[in-house]
């Protein structure tokens, strides 16, 4: 965990150092995540999990812009009579933005890359004897979606996006956004 936080926070220090040597448009971001996979149900098998999600991002050209994001998905337990489990997944995104569509509603299709971590425990009783397993791992995998961005205010917008991450299993990753636009 403290190896994902530091490497998004170099990063945001990178895209700091990009925007001061070139003018544009950088937008920080924090919100609320659903994944498909991110959770665990009843029968121990992946369901929907729900997540925050942090990021930037920072305007290349007027309708190209590179987003990277981290989503943390809350752990999902589950406690049958003799079993348990649980899973905890994050993952780190580089995403690359085109915008197709600037007037009142921005819409955009993306395409990057994604680092997925993930925990999994589980313990069962057999015969009276409890056997526990424990398994991280993490997977580099593609991010391909849509979203679109609507104005607010001055330097306020909502969001929404869509993306289909190949890492892992592969899930469908549903977000919603409060953007700040940071100008300079």
């Amino acid at each position: 965990m403290k190896k994902v936080l530091s490497t998004l926070c170099i990063a945001l220090l990178l895209i700091s150092n990009l925007s001061a040597q070139e003018e544009g448009q950088l937008n920080v971001s924090a919100g609320l995540a659903l994944g498909s996979e991110s959770g665990i149900n009843d029968d121990g098998e992946n369901a929907l999990g729900f997540g925050v999600n942090l990021g930037a991002e920072y305007f290349i050209t007027e309708i190209i812009s590179f987003a990277p994001s981290y989503t943390y998905f809350f752990k999902d337990k589950v406690d049958e009579s003799g079993f348990s489990a649980s899973i905890r997944l994050s993952a780190l995104n580089f995403d690359g933005r085109y915008y197709f569509f600037t007037e009142d509603v921005s819409i955009y299709g993306l395409l990057g890359g994604s680092l997925l971590f993930g925990k999994f425990e589980s313990e069962i009783d057999l015969f009276g004897v409890r056997q526990r397993v424990k398994d991280t791992d993490s997977e580099f995998g593609i991010n391909i979606g849509a979203g679109l961005v609507f104005p607010l205010e001055d330097s306020f917008s909502l969001g929404g996006q869509v993306k289909y991450q190949t890492a892992g299993d592969g899930q469908l990753v549903f977000n919603a956004s409060l953007i700040y636009r940071i100008d300079y």
